[in-house]
């Protein structure tokens, strides 16, 4: 087998990863497994759906998203509680339609409450979810790749990058080959603008 690897990307900027293209979600699952107990550790996998058994395959640890999601929820119940609270029964404490100034006039303030956990709740939702994905990335080496831009709706791809401390470009080849990848090819950065 010949070790020549098609390129993408400008050859003179440094190797990304070797990129291989499967025809099956179960290939993609089995590729993963196997690079695994080769002790590959530094791959990624483009699919156009989520696949079931990829996160666990790939051994992904559990986000901790949903934590900074809690984590708003309660900042956001404290500062409308505090700032419905202390207005209403330290700074004026008016008496408004017979209702007390302690706790047991918390159904009154439950709306307000609600309606700040839920938008602070979600902001802190998406600019995790966007901090913790390394956005904002404008550009990923994959897209130098003419294959991957025009096949990624349908297909699904694995990335193994070369600062894996296995990497090895020829036995890699050899190793995705056996493994069923299709049109295995070297991805390279791409030239910085205006050079």
């Amino acid at each position: 087998m010949s070790h020549y690897l098609p390129v993408a990307g400008c050859k003179d900027e440094p190797l990304y990863a070797i990129g291989a293209r499967f025809e099956s979600p179960d290939a993609l699952v089995h590729a993963v497994e196997t690079l695994r107990k080769n002790g590959y550790s530094s791959y990624e996998c483009f699919t156009p759906y989520p696949l079931h058994g990829l996160p666990e395959a790939m051994r992904l640890k559990k986000s901790i998203l949903s934590f900074l999601v809690l984590g708003g929820g309660i900042t956001a119940v404290l500062i409308a509680l505090s700032m419905e609270l202390i207005p209403s029964t330290l700074i004026y404490p008016l008496i408004v339609d017979g209702k007390p100034l302690n706790l047991s006039a918390l159904p009154q303030y439950i709306p307000i409450t609600v309606a700040l956990t839920l938008m602070i709740g979600a902001i802190t939702a998406v600019a995790g979810m966007i901090l913790l994905g390394g956005m904002p990335r404008l550009n990923n080496p994959m897209f130098a790749w003419d294959l991957f831009c025009a096949e990624s709706y349908r297909g699904f791809f694995l990335a193994v990058e070369a600062n894996d401390r296995k990497f090895s470009a020829a036995s890699l080849k050899e190793l995705l080959h056996d493994l069923g990848g299709h049109e295995i090819t070297a991805i390279h950065q791409e030239a910085p603008e205006g050079r």
